[in-house]
């Protein structure tokens, strides 16, 4: 993969949010709308581009649809989450809002 496509892929928002989420584990769709706040054509949207980038894949668990980075993650996209979750901007605190939102859904749908 060239780096300008995870690029393109890393400078839209929604994007980047579902990478940052992904990075964590797997979710399924409904969960990362829940987190996202988006409709589900939005979502559905980003992430068959996401996946016909190669980035992400996805498997069936019944109803569910669960997506996940594919492995190994690219080092650009490891590097940049990383750098940005620690930076001071609005979308870069986005991301670690979104990685508590995350832990706290996986604690009540886990319980």
């Amino acid at each position: 993969m060239e780096a300008s496509e995870i690029y393109k892929c890393i400078a839209d928002p929604q994007r980047l949010r579902i990478l940052n989420l992904l990075e964590a584990g797997a979710l399924c769709v409904c969960h990362l709308q829940e987190i996202l706040g988006v409709p589900q054509v939005k979502m559905s949207k980003q992430l068959a581009a996401m996946k016909q980038l190669g980035l992400i894949k996805s498997s069936r668990e019944g109803t569910w649809m669960i997506y996940s980075l594919i492995e190994p993650v690219h080092g650009l996209i490891h590097t940049n989450l990383n750098y940005l979750r620690e930076a001071e901007c609005t979308e870069c605190n986005q991301l670690q809002v979104d990685l508590v939102q995350r832990g706290q859904l996986i604690l009540r749908i886990t319980q």
